[in-house]
C-alpha cells in the first residue's frame, strides 16, 4: 500500500498483517489434504488445528467448539439456518434489527422464506443504535425462536448489551446468535461471558486474509449444516478446509489477542474533536457505548459519496458504510433505522481506524477535512 495514503476503512477490511502473510506463505508449501491420514495430510491438519487454537483463544473459547468457515457471512448463515432448524416447535419468527449487517438480515429473511410461514420481527433501536430491551421482551413474549444481533455495529460502532439480551432470550427458551465480526480483536470478547448460543467472527477485519471466518457454537448445541457433503468440521461445515486462509486467520488472531490497541479510542476522540470544529457536522451514535475505532459523521449539505471521493483523491481511504452495499444509491439502512432522514443518511461518512493508524494520520485528516467539506458543499 502507498505509504503516502492514509487508510481509514478497517471496518471493511484491514491490511494483511506480516505474521499472517508469513503463515500463509509457509502453508502454501504444505499441499496435503487435511483429511488424509498420511504424513502430508497430517501436516496440513496440524496447521489447521494450531490456527483453531489461536482463533479460539481470541474469543475465550474451547477449540473444539470453533467451526471454520469462509468468512463472517457464512458463519452468520450457518448459525441462523442451523438454530432456526433446531427449534421446530416454536413459532416461526426471527427477531433482528434494522441496524444489523446484511449478512444477518439476509440470512434471517432467507430462513423464514424457506419455511413459508415465518416472519422477521424487527427490534426497535434508539437514536444511537442501541436495541430497545422492551422491544426484545415483546418479541420473546410472542414466541420468537431466534434472536440475531451484532455485538458492535459495522457502521456506528455501537455496542449492544449482549449478555443481558442472552439472559432474556434463554429465559424465554429461545436462541441468540451474535455477529462479533466488528468486535473481535478490537475489544475483549469472551463467548462464555456473552452468554450467546453462537458467535461469528472473521479474519479480514483483524489483519487476516479475506475468505476465512469462524463460528463458535455453545457446547452441547446441535447445529444443522447448511449442506450435506463431507465430514469436515465434525460434519457441521463440510468441504475441504482452506488451509492457507486458516493459517493466516490463526496468525492474525494471535497478533490481535497479544497486541490489541488500547489507544484507538483516543485517536477516534481526536478525530471527533476535529470534526466538531466543522459547522454542520454530527457524530452518529455518540450517546452510546461504542467500539473504539469507529466514527460515523454526517455533514449537512454534503453527499457522503462525493466527500469520500474527494478524500480518496486527497489520499484518505474512507467509506460511506458497509463495503457489501457499496455502489447502492439507497441511503444507509442502519442510519435510517436510527431515525435519520434519507438526506441525513446520505450525508454520512464512516471513518474506521485500525492497528496501523497513527496520531499523525488523524491530525492530517483533521487538517484536510474543512476545505474538502466546504468544496463538497459547493458542488
Amino acid at each position: 500500500m502507498d505509504r503516502a495514503r492514509v487508510y481509514l476503512d478497517h471496518n471493511a477490511t484491514s491490511p494483511l498483517c506480516p505474521p499472517a502473510k508469513a503463515a500463509m506463505t509457509a502453508a502454501l508449501e504444505v499441499f496435503g489434504n487435511p483429511s488424509s491420514i498420511h504424513r502430508e495430510g497430517r501436516a496440513a491438519r496440524d496447521i489447521i488445528e494450531t490456527a483453531r487454537r489461536d482463533i479460539a483463544a481470541l474469543v475465550g473459547a474451547d477449540p473444539a467448539d470453533i467451526v471454520l468457515t469462509s468468512g463472517g457471512t457464512e458463519a452468520d448463515g450457518l448459525a441462523i439456518f442451523g438454530l432456526w432448524a433446531a427449534a421446530p416447535d416454536r413459532p416461526p419468527r426471527i427477531a433482528t434489527a434494522g441496524i444489523e449487517h446484511p449478512a444477518v438480515i439476509g440470512a434471517a429473511h432467507t430462513a423464514v422464506a424457506g419455511r413459508g410461514d415465518g416472519e422477521v420481527a424487527w427490534l426497535a433501536t434508539d437514536g444511537d443504535g442501541v436495541i430497545d430491551g422492551d422491544s426484545l421482551a415483546a418479541s420473546l413474549r410472542l414466541g420468537c425462536r431466534l434472536v440475531a444481533v451484532g455485538l458492535a455495529n459495522h457502521e456506528l460502532g455501537t455496542l449492544q448489551d449482549v449478555a443481558a439480551m442472552a439472559r432474556a432470550t434463554r429465559a424465554a427458551g429461545a436462541h441468540l446468535h451474535v455477529d462479533a465480526v466488528q468486535a473481535a480483536g478490537k475489544i475483549p470478547v469472551d463467548v462464555t461471558a456473552l452468554g450467546a448460543d453462537t458467535v461469528a467472527i472473521s479474519a479480514h477485519k483483524i489483519g487476516g486474509p479475506k475468505g476465512a471466518g469462524a463460528l463458535w457454537i455453545r457446547p452441547g448445541l446441535d447445529i444443522a449444516p447448511t449442506h450435506a457433503a463431507g465430514h469436515q468440521e465434525r460434519e457441521r461445515r463440510p468441504g475441504t478446509e482452506n488451509v492457507v486462509g486458516i493459517a493466516g486467520f490463526g496468525a492474525a488472531a494471535r497478533v490481535a489477542r497479544e497486541t490489541c490497541r488500547q489507544d484507538m479510542a483516543a485517536l477516534a476522540s481526536l478525530l471527533e474533536d476535529g470534526l466538531g470544529e466543522i459547522p454542520g457536522t454530527r457524530i452518529h451514535g455518540r450517546g452510546a457505548p461504542r467500539v473504539g475505532n469507529t466514527v460515523n459523521a454526517g455533514f449537512s449539505g454534503v453527499l457522503g459519496e462525493t466527500l469520500c471521493q474527494a478524500l480518496d483523491l486527497a489520499g484518505f481511504a474512507v467509506s460511506t458504510g458497509a463495503a457489501c452495499t457499496s455502489g447502492s444509491v439507497k441511503p444507509s439502512a442502519v442510519l435510517l433505522a436510527i431515525g435519520l432522514s434519507a438526506d441525513e443518511a446520505k450525508s454520512a461518512v464512516r471513518f474506521s481506524l485500525g492497528p496501523t493508524t497513527t496520531e499523525a494520520e488523524i491530525r492530517a485528516l483533521v487538517a484536510a477535512l474543512p476545505a474538502l467539506v466546504a468544496r463538497a458543499r459547493a458542488v
